[in-house]
């Protein structure tokens, strides 16, 4: 999940971490307050937060403390019920475990391997169609194992470690390391694909300048020749049992909010917000706002 505004944030009422960063805590803060400021279409407001172990229920409590302020000075506005963190760890290092099954969505993890013990992959499956999503992680045996044949997958992919030296200005040793023992360089990525070989794999989680993806590609294709698209922003795939179709979203050049629900505007609120004495006798005698309407 990233930060930019989005204006179907309102909508996400569950999210599945691969492992414990601070992109984690920025994107959990974010959408708290999206959810807390537009309201969610939903039964209850909360988000579901599942996780592998190693401090991930502190950091979804933590990410909702940390916006106490925010969310207390819109207490009269904001639905009480919104912003709220329901976190559920689970064992990182169990195999093909069910971490997700509800409604006919089955979402299964296994262990990644990414710099510390703690990061996992996950396996989407619904309506006959299946979904894999390494995360950050290097070639990996469970991998291999649990995301065979899979509809649709993602797996990242590092620019080589010439490339990543290039742009980073490093050295050979720091670049190979970082592009090949804790994520994949694209010969890494072509091999797993071509052993798990999905209907589409799916390369992201790197450097998108023309030099570095060529080399990507030219790598990729030295050990893999299936079906590839190297994700970019703001691309979509239509995935169905018949086709995959990979198009690039249309979107709004200015974003706005999106608009709340007869049962958002009905939710219960915990009272209007309040200020000191100190600040209150700040307030300008030259201006009168006009008379607070009762509802």
């Amino acid at each position: 999940m990233g930060t930019a505004e989005i204006d179907e944030y309102h909508l996400i009422v569950k999210i599945h971490c691969m492992f414990n960063r601070a992109g984690l805590h920025i994107g959990v803060r974010h959408l708290l307050y999206a959810q807390k400021c537009f309201g969610r279409r939903g039964k209850d407001g909360s988000i579901v937060h599942v996780l592998p172990q190693h401090g991930r229920v502190a950091t979804g409590r933590n990410a909702r403390h940390s916006l106490g302020h925010g969310f207390a000075h819109t207490a009269h506005t904001r639905a009480e019920v919104d912003g709220q963190v329901i976190a559920h760890e689970f064992d990182f290092k169990q195999e093909d475990q069910v971490v997700y099954e509800d409604n006919g969505v089955k979402i299964t993890s296994w262990p990644a391997i990414h710099s510390l013990d703690g990061s996992v992959s996950y396996r989407l499956e619904w309506n006959e169609l299946s979904f894999v999503f390494g995360g950050d992680t290097r070639p990996n045996k469970w991998f291999i194992k649990y995301a065979r044949d899979a509809d649709f997958a993602i797996h990242e992919c590092f620019p080589t470690p010439a490339g990543l030296a290039s742009f980073n200005d490093w050295e050979m040793r720091p670049a190979t390391f970082v592009s090949s023992y804790i994520h994949t360089p694209p010969e890494g990525f072509g091999k797993v694909m071509a052993e798990i070989k999905p209907r589409m794999a799916v390369a992201y989680h790197t450097v998108l300048l023309p030099d570095i993806q060529q080399g990507m590609l030219e790598g990729i294709r030295e050990t893999y020749d299936g079906p590839l698209t190297i994700a970019t922003d703001l691309m979509v795939w239509n995935v169905s049992k018949e086709a995959i179709t990979t198009r690039e979203a249309v979107f709004a050049d200015r974003v706005t909010p999106p608009p709340t629900t007869q049962a958002y505007k009905k939710a219960p609120r915990s009272g209007e917000a309040t200020m000191s004495k100190f600040i209150m006798d700040g307030v300008w005698a030259g201006f009168t706002p006009p008379p607070l309407p009762k509802e």
